[in-house]
């Protein structure tokens, strides 16, 4: 009989536990700042961006900050227009879509950005 005492006790504080988290928790939002997009877009072009990381930089809107997410729909229609395969799990460009894309960079860095 204690047996069953202590796995319900135990039970019921996961279970309660696990109730109450997902009650009083916080959902995850993404909400990336200039200063964000600025070390994703030096990390691409210096070659440390994962395939990952930059296609969901790309494919998730930047809901909180109208600019930002006309930044991420210029690097995406960039991406659609210039991007190479992936080789050596780096992302690789033409020359123009890079050039388009430090001309990006430097327009974040003119607007109060810190520098890289």
């Amino acid at each position: 009989m204690a047996e069953f005492f202590l796995v319900f006790v135990v039970t019921f504080l996961v279970v309660g536990g696990v109730a109450l988290a997902m009650a009083f928790g916080k959902k995850p939002v993404y909400q990336p700042e200039i200063e964000d997009l600025q070390a994703t877009l030096t990390r691409l072009l210096e070659g440390q961006l994962t395939p990952n990381e930059w296609n969901f930089f790309i494919d998730m809107p930047i809901r909180h900050n109208e600019e930002l997410d006309n930044i991420r729909l210029q690097c995406q229609s960039i991406n659609e227009l210039y991007a190479l395969r992936v080789r050596n799990n780096q992302i690789r460009f033409r020359e123009e879509g890079e050039i388009k894309l430090r001309f990006i960079l430097s327009k974040l860095e003119q607007a109060g950005s810190r520098s890289f």
